[in-house]
C-alpha cells in the first residue's frame, strides 16, 4: 500500500490544535476577568455596609457628646460669660454729660438712698433721672455718689455703686451695665493723677469684666468645667473622622469618574 493512500483514520485539519488551545486560553481569561469583576462587585457591595455603620457610629458619638459639652458650656457661660445687655438710650446721653468736670455747685434737688436731699448739676440730674426710669434704688445711690465733691470720696462712692449696690444675679444685668457706663464716665471727669481715682477706675473695669464677657480678662473667672473638655474633644475628633470619610469618598468618586472619562 502506498504511503499516500488513506490509513482509515481521519486526519486532523491543519492548525486545529493551535486554535483549540487559543480558545481554551481565551475562555480561561474571560472566566478570570468575570471572577475578578464579581469579587469587585461583592467588595463594593460589602464596603458601603461597613462604612455606613462607621459613619452612623461616629455621627451618634459626635452628636451625643457635642450636646453634653454644649449644655455644660452654656451653664458655665450663663454665670461667668454673660453678654452685655442693652441699656436705655438715655444712658449714653448721661455718659456725655457726666464726663465733663464739675465746676459749679448743683442746684437740682434729688433724694439719696438714705432719704437725704442733695443738689446736683444739670448733667448729674440728667443721669439720675435716666436711672430712675428703670431702677429707682440705683438712681438714689447714684445721686448720693454724685453729690460727693472730693475726688477721692466721689471715686470710692462710684465704685461702691457698681460693685456693691447692684445685685449679682442676671436679673439685674441691665442695671449693672448702666451703672458701670455712668460711673466710668463720671470717673473720667475727676483728676486722673489722683491715686484714689486711678485705683477706683481699675477696680471698676475689672469688676465689669468679671461680670460680663468683655475683651478684658478676668483674673478671678474660673475655667470651663472639665466635662466640657471630656466630651467636647471626642465630639470634635468624631467630626474630623466624618470629614475624613467624606473627603475619601469624594476622592474615590472623582478617580472613578476620571477613569471612565479616559476610556
Amino acid at each position: 500500500m502506498s504511503s499516500r493512500e488513506p490509513s482509515g483514520e481521519p486526519s486532523s485539519a491543519p492548525g486545529t490544535g493551535e486554535e483549540r488551545a487559543a480558545a481554551d486560553a481565551s475562555d480561561e481569561r474571560a472566566a478570570a476577568d468575570a471572577s475578578e469583576k464579581r469579587a469587585a462587585r461583592e467588595g463594593r457591595a460589602a464596603r458601603p455596609g461597613v462604612g455606613a455603620r462607621w459613619i452612623a457610629a461616629l455621627l451618634a458619638l459626635a452628636l451625643s457628646l457635642g450636646a453634653i459639652a454644649g449644655v455644660a458650656y452654656q451653664r458655665y457661660a450663663a454665670v461667668h460669660l454673660r453678654e452685655l445687655p442693652k441699656v436705655p438710650r438715655c444712658v449714653r446721653g448721661a455718659r456725655v454729660a457726666l464726663r465733663r468736670p464739675v465746676a459749679v455747685s448743683g442746684t437740682e434737688p434729688r433724694q439719696t438712698a438714705s432719704g437725704e436731699t442733695v443738689h446736683l448739676t444739670p448733667g448729674e440730674d440728667r443721669a439720675v433721672a435716666c436711672a430712675l426710669q428703670f431702677d429707682e434704688a440705683l438712681a438714689r445711690h447714684l445721686a448720693g455718689a454724685l453729690a460727693e465733691q472730693a475726688p477721692a470720696r466721689r471715686a470710692a462712692r462710684l465704685l461702691e455703686l457698681v460693685r456693691d449696690r447692684v445685685p449679682p444675679d442676671p436679673a439685674h444685668d441691665r442695671s449693672a451695665s448702666a451703672a458701670y457706663m455712668m460711673a466710668s464716665a463720671a470717673l473720667r471727669g475727676l483728676p486722673e493723677d489722683a491715686p484714689e481715682v486711678r485705683a477706683a477706675a481699675e477696680a471698676l473695669e475689672q469688676h465689669h469684666a468679671c461680670r460680663f464677657a468683655t475683651r478684658r480678662a478676668c483674673p478671678t473667672r474660673p475655667s470651663p468645667p472639665a466635662l466640657v473638655w471630656l466630651t467636647g474633644v471626642p465630639a470634635a475628633l468624631s467630626l474630623l473622622g466624618l470629614l475624613g470619610i467624606g473627603l475619601a469618598a469624594s476622592a474615590a468618586r472623582y478617580r472613578r469618574w476620571t477613569a471612565r472619562r479616559g476610556r
